[in-house]
């Protein structure tokens, strides 16, 4: 007897413990607003060295044939990066929308600078009806090589007074902002210099690329060169610190050396001037007439030189063959 009177003792308890939660936790005047995720989850990463847009390339006329997805990294060139953010409310769904606003904090001793790589809307709308909602913000590409941690929380004084912080776990959401290039492993500086976190910033922001030691080198360095030429033209006073060799041959170079004879930048560029697409069968290997292509450039190369005796090419005649 005893025995089945505790068992009913439990019960009625546990009974009213649900009512008083149950009072309690609508009988509060204003809704706790909080990030609606589990506690292990309130954070996000972004890395914007690491950021890319997909880029599909068609084998052949797009939509009618086969095709992958390459990704074209932003480097730089990507302002801000949007995240979406989850929130909910402890409380009872509104029958208008009520306005709210978030802000930027950092903990005590870091730098407050890092609360303006933030970016948020003037005020957020927790729609009329919903327990649940979610809004964006915007994350800012710093340029500096920096790493930040930032929070977002409530600004509940700028808020719909019916809305106050929600649970304390779930109050700030924090955003961990890199924009950092370390040197690749495998970085060779032959080939495209003294390496430094500018510079590496600089070459995936034009290239889309991250650094890769197999990579066309010749035809890479080139556009880097000329994209570095242009932005120091194009911005006086805030000229790169760093600069990039000269292109390495390209690798079909040596087998077709008895024809064009020494490396050079300057003769490379002037076969590409001279031959036009035809410059195209080095890279694959395959020229029918081979006396023909080295006549070619020989004529190419003394026409040049007539045309322009104070100012010849830097290089010397093609062999002969």
């Amino acid at each position: 007897m005893k025995r089945y009177i505790y068992i009913v003792s439990v019960l009625l308890f546990s009974l009213a413990a649900c009512q008083e939660k149950e009072i309690i936790g609508y009988s509060i005047e204003r809704d706790g607003l909080q990030f609606d995720y589990d506690t292990n989850q309130m954070r996000v990463t972004v890395d914007f060295m690491q950021e890319y847009r997909p880029d599909t390339i068609w084998y052949g006329e797009p939509g009618n044939s086969g095709f992958y997805v390459d990704r074209w990294y932003t480097g730089d060139s990507l302002v801000k990066k949007k995240v979406r953010l989850n929130l909910s409310l402890m409380g009872h769904a509104a029958e208008y929308d009520r306005e709210f606003r978030l802000k930027a904090v950092v903990t005590e001793g870091e730098d407050e600078t890092a609360t303006t790589f933030l970016e948020f809307e003037p005020s957020y709308v927790f729609r009329a009806g919903q327990l649940r909602d979610s809004v964006d913000v915007y994350v800012l590409n710093p340029v500096a090589r920096v790493n930040y941690t930032i929070g977002i929380v409530l600004d509940a004084e700028n808020s719909d007074p019916s809305l106050e912080v929600g649970a304390a776990e779930k109050n700030k959401f924090q955003v961990r902002l890199s924009n950092r290039y370390p040197q690749p492993s495998g970085w060779n500086t032959s080939v495209v210099g003294e390496f430094s976190e500018d510079k590496y910033a600089f070459m995936v922001s034009i290239l889309g690329k991250l650094y890769d030691p197999y990579a066309n080198w010749s035809a890479d360095i080139k556009t880097l060169t000329k994209a570095l030429n242009d932005f120091n033209a194009s911005h006086p006073g805030e000229e790169k610190d760093f600069t990039f060799p000269e292109p390495p041959a390209p690798a079909w170079w040596s087998y077709w050396n008895y024809l064009i004879g020494e490396y050079s930048m300057a003769k490379d560029e002037f076969m590409q001037e001279a031959l036009g697409y035809d410059y195209n069968y080095f890279g694959w290997y395959w020229i029918d007439d081979e006396s023909g292509m080295n006549q070619r450039l020989r004529d190419a190369y003394d026409q040049y030189n007539a045309a322009n005796p104070d100012s010849p090419l830097p290089f010397d005649q093609f062999p002969t063959i």
